[in-house]
């Protein structure tokens, strides 16, 4: 059987974020009935639909930052150095992968970039801080708690100090010296790097689950698959967009506190 594959023509937006390109991406599988059959044949496949599992009602929620003046800038810098490597420049020194990356940083906060760079009020973590701060005093009587999933400058180690004249270092910091700067207690806010060991996790996952821990922060790798914390689970916040849909909706889950929960994602900037 062969599974035949066409190709289209189209435009995205080129990764510098400064025009469109022309692309081949693939458009149509054909005999996919063949092969699924074929599939089921040695596997049992049940939905969502079919299982009837109670989940949650979900409210979304896109919150748009606008760029800041310093991040227009450097957008325009990195066309620039797009243009270059279009160019035929030595890969060693620059190439689209470096440029993409840095720009997946100054989308998430232009400090990572320069931590020279004032702290904007209206960019993603704080628009994400003050959500967080929201909620958690709407849930404070029933202990609900919170996740910030985060892939891009995550911590080297256990948490810092909540000290506001702590200088800025990485974005989990950042956001735990802003929440307890709000009025949260240093041991509610919790990240999972700092579990190293399964003994570990499993101790941070039972204070989630009992409240202790209201906001847990984590990256897609960490904090995805096999994290079960969903009891009080109300609120969950993604600074930046993960590779794979599958790493979309972790508190789509059964749990016992709340029917209703929020899914906020901070990852969009309107450059």
């Amino acid at each position: 059987m062969h599974l035949c594959i066409y190709n289209t023509g189209g435009s995205e937006l080129a990764p510098e974020g400064t025009g469109y390109r022309a692309r081949t991406r693939f458009a149509k599988f054909f005999n996919l009935p063949e092969l699924m059959n074929m599939f089921k044949e040695i596997a049992d496949i049940k939905t969502a639909d079919q299982l009837n599992l109670p989940t949650p009602e979900v409210e979304c929620h896109n919150i748009v930052s606008e760029p800041t003046e310093f991040q227009q800038a450097m957008v325009k810098e990195l066309s620039k150095r797009a243009e270059k490597v279009h160019g035929g420049i030595d890969p060693h020194i620059d190439n689209m992968l470096r440029i993409t990356s840095d720009g997946r940083k100054l989308g998430l906060d232009q400090r990572i970039i320069n931590p020279m760079l004032p702290d904007e009020p209206e960019t993603k973590v704080n628009k994400c801080v003050e959500n967080i701060l929201k909620i958690w005093k709407e849930g404070d009587s029933e202990r609900l708690t919170q996740l910030v999933f985060c892939d891009i400058a995550t911590p080297s180690g256990k948490p810092a100090g909540g000290s506001e004249d702590a200088p800025f270092t990485n974005i989990y910091d950042d956001i735990r010296k802003k929440l307890i700067n709000g009025g949260m207690a240093p041991e509610q806010v919790a990240f999972i790097h700092s579990a190293k060991t399964d003994i570990q996790k499993k101790e941070l996952f039972a204070k989630v689950h009992s409240g202790q821990v209201r906001v847990l922060i984590g990256s897609t790798q960490k904090m995805g698959a096999g994290t079960n914390v969903q009891d009080r689970l109300i609120a969950l916040h993604d600074l930046d967009c993960p590779w794979r849909p599958r790493d979309v909706g972790r508190i789509l889950r059964t749990f016992k506190i709340k029917k209703k929960v929020e899914v906020t994602d901070n990852g969009k900037d309107d450059f």
